[in-house]
């Protein structure tokens, strides 16, 4: 075979297994980024104090207030609803 289409043969594998190698630390440094950002969250929760209710109740009307879509009611107002309605 001609020694410039070997050559360039070659130096297609070469990219193709750096590609690899290269999407493969992505992955990794995308995966240690979500932890560090999960890790800044909990901490900075965790700094003020709040319930574990409360954050969920927080989540909630932050969502409500930034979609269309109504928010299901927590299962403390539900047993409320369903106490006034005994």
């Amino acid at each position: 075979m001609n020694p410039k289409i070997q050559k360039t043969i070659s130096e297609i594998e070469k990219t193709k297994t750096r590609i690899t190698e290269l999407q493969a630390r992505l992955r990794e440094l995308e995966a240690q980024r979500i932890d560090m950002e999960n890790t800044e969250i909990v901490g900075l929760f965790r700094s003020v104090d709040v319930a574990p209710q409360d954050l969920a109740d927080f989540i909630r009307a932050f969502k409500a207030q930034n979609s269309r879509t109504p928010i299901k009611p927590t299962y403390q107002e539900r047993q409320e609803v369903s106490e006034h309605e005994a």
